[in-house]
């Protein structure tokens, strides 16, 4: 279908494929399309819960399509990325109701599989973990690769000093590193995991509207994985909030503490730039204030950001204003206001009108 649009109507493939889920997406929430053909909503609306459906489970799928009418309400009211970011939360909040039974799913399906490839020699695997499993060897994979980087640097290896390495290559290299040493060094099953949990959720043990209950890198989990998980290992509680002491380590360390990523983690899901998807744990830790410019290793003053908007401060000129609440502003190399946000996180429970008035990015 997408050919025929770009070949009918002169438009790219990338553009045939966008109106073929716009209007499936319109087939199965009929009232957008009507609110869409009287302006009470634009096409980008429609492309924004196209996009979120695209790849979530089908009863996930079905459950926020049945949310029609309050999506069109939240749709009528908000820019095309605000309600992007809607969709996302409900979700989320979707995923994580069907969370036990998806989680049994998820650890019956799970597998890893090899073979050689005889015509490169090579040994090819296929694998499927679950959020528990994948967040065990893959935070201890992340860490190796992170030593591996900086023993590079440190030798002066240009590799590693021109930063032209392949990550996957390395990330390879350092699972294997993990298994094949096993005893010898730490091993990834005793690998620091990050659970983000809400107070009520942890002493509870039961979901309730406003439960956070996840990985570091935003899969739900069922409450009773987190509380096995704490009897299994350490607990390390990080307290972010108004009463909350920070987490703070002056110019001791020029880059983020452990700790200092948990507490950020608390707050943030992905990028600290509004209406940016890319995860935490892929996300670099900015000094509001410049470390180079005598900025301080402080929770007030750290922000994660992606490799791109941090080379857009760096380098392309934007600047950017955190408030003690965490209010961020951002500034275009213009001086022009670009947008004002909360962390993702910490803007999903805020419910008051001041509250919600001051996490609407503002265009």
């Amino acid at each position: 279908m997408a050919d025929v649009h770009g070949y009918v109507g002169g438009v790219s493939a990338a553009e045939g494929r966008r109106k073929d889920r716009r209007s499936k997406t319109i087939d199965e929430a009929p009232g957008f399309g009507e609110a869409l053909a009287t302006g009470v909503i634009a096409a980008e609306h429609v492309d924004a819960l196209a996009n979120a459906t695209a790849t979530v489970a089908d009863d996930v799928r079905t459950g926020l399509l049945g949310q029609q009418d309050s999506l069109l309400a939240a749709a009528s009211t908000m820019t095309p990325e605000q309600f992007a970011r809607t969709c996302r939360e409900r979700i989320r909040r979707l995923e994580r109701d069907h969370g036990i039974a998806r989680n049994q799913q998820q650890r019956g399906d799970t597998f890893l599989s090899r073979k050689l490839n005889l015509a490169t020699g090579m040994i090819e695997g296929r694998f499927a973990f679950h959020p528990e499993l994948g967040n065990q060897i893959f935070t201890a994979g992340d860490r190796e690769v992170a030593a591996i980087i900086a023993a590079g640097e440190r030798a002066g290896d240009p590799d590693y000093v021109n930063r032209s390495y392949r990550r996957n290559r390395l990330t390879a290299e350092a699972l294997g590193r993990l298994v094949a040493t096993g005893h010898d060094r730490e091993r990834p099953l005793e690998a620091d995991i990050t659970f983000v949990v809400d107070a009520r959720t942890a002493v509870t043990n039961q979901l309730h509207d406003d439960s956070v209950c996840e990985t570091g890198d935003g899969s739900p989990v069922p409450p009773d994985t987190v509380r096995r998980m704490l009897c299994n290992g350490y607990l390390t509680p990080v307290i972010v909030g108004h009463d909350g002491v920070p987490i703070n380590v002056g110019r001791t360390h020029r880059h983020a503490t452990r700790p200092q990523r948990r507490a950020l983690r608390t707050m943030y899901r992905t990028c600290g730039f509004t209406g940016c998807d890319v995860a935490f744990n892929r996300c670099e830790i900015h000094h509001i204030d410049w470390f180079e410019h005598g900025g301080s290793t402080d929770l007030s003053n750290l922000l994660p950001i992606c490799a791109r908007h941090h080379h857009l401060v760096h380098e392309g000129g934007w600047t950017l204003h955190l408030a003690p609440d965490r209010t961020l502003t951002i500034t275009r190399p213009d001086r022009e206001h670009h947008t004002t946000s909360r962390p993702d996180i910490i803007a999903e429970h805020e419910t008051s009108p001041d509250q919600q008035r001051r996490r609407q990015p503002a265009a």
